[in-house]
C-alpha cells in the first residue's frame, strides 16, 4: 500500500481529544519547529500565512517579543495564503492548526506532503477546523474525522468529500436546494 491507501481513516465523536506533550509544557522551539516544517510543506503546494517560519533560537523566551526587536526574526506570510497556519500556540498540545482556503486546498498531493512531514514528528498532529459540519486531525499514518467526514472508510473520499464541503462554504441544506434551482 502506498498513497492515499496507506492513511487509516478513523471516526471520532468526542468534542476534544487530548495529545499533551510529554513531560509537561511545551517549549515554543519544539512547536515551532513542527510549524515550520508544516509551513515549509504547505508552502510546496501554495501561498501559506499568515506568519512564515520563525528562527528558533534555543535561550529565547517568547518568538513574538523577539519579533519586536528583530523584524526579520519571524519571516511574513505569503499573501493571500491558501493553507492558513495558525502561529498561536495554544496550549502545551502536539497539535497544529490550519484552515485551508480556495477550492482544490485539501487535495492528495498536500495530504500526502503533510503526512509526510507529521511523520517525521511522532505525535503531532494537524487539526483543519474550516470544513463545514467537518473536522479532521492529521497524524503521520491516519486521520481522525468527525460530521459529515465520519462516513467516509478512506483517505480518497476524505479528501473528495472535504473539497466538496469547502467548495459549498457554510450553507444549509435550503441554500444548497434553491442554489442548484438558480434561485441563489
Amino acid at each position: 500500500m502506498s498513497g492515499l491507501d496507506s492513511l487509516s481513516v478513523v471516526p471520532f465523536a468526542a468534542k476534544r481529544i487530548p495529545n499533551e506533550y510529554p513531560g509537561g509544557d511545551l517549549p515554543w522551539q519544539v512547536y515551532h519547529t513542527v510549524r515550520n516544517a508544516i509551513v515549509a510543506t504547505c508552502r510546496r503546494c501554495g501561498p501559506t500565512g499568515p506568519m512564515g517560519v520563525v528562527k528558533i533560537v534555543a535561550d529565547a523566551v517568547d518568538p513574538y517579543l523577539m519579533l519586536a526587536h528583530d523584524p526579520n526574526f519571524w519571516e511574513r506570510g505569503d499573501q493571500g495564503p491558501t493553507y492558513y497556519i495558525l502561529d498561536d500556540q495554544p496550549n502545551s498540545e502536539r497539535y497544529c492548526y490550519a484552515e485551508l482556503l480556495g477550492d482544490d486546498s485539501f487535495n492528495a498531493c498536500w495530504l500526502l506532503a503533510i503526512t509526510a512531514t507529521l511523520r517525521e514528528f511522532d505525535g503531532w498532529e494537524l487539526g483543519v477546523s474550516n470544513i463545514p459540519g467537518s473536522y479532521v486531525l492529521i497524524f503521520g499514518n491516519r486521520l481522525m474525522v468527525r460530521g459529515r467526514l465520519a462516513k467516509c472508510r478512506t483517505a480518497t473520499e476524505v479528501v473528495e468529500t472535504a473539497q466538496r464541503l469547502i467548495r459549498r462554504g457554510r450553507k444549509r441544506w435550503w441554500q444548497v436546494w434553491r442554489s442548484g434551482r438558480g434561485e441563489g
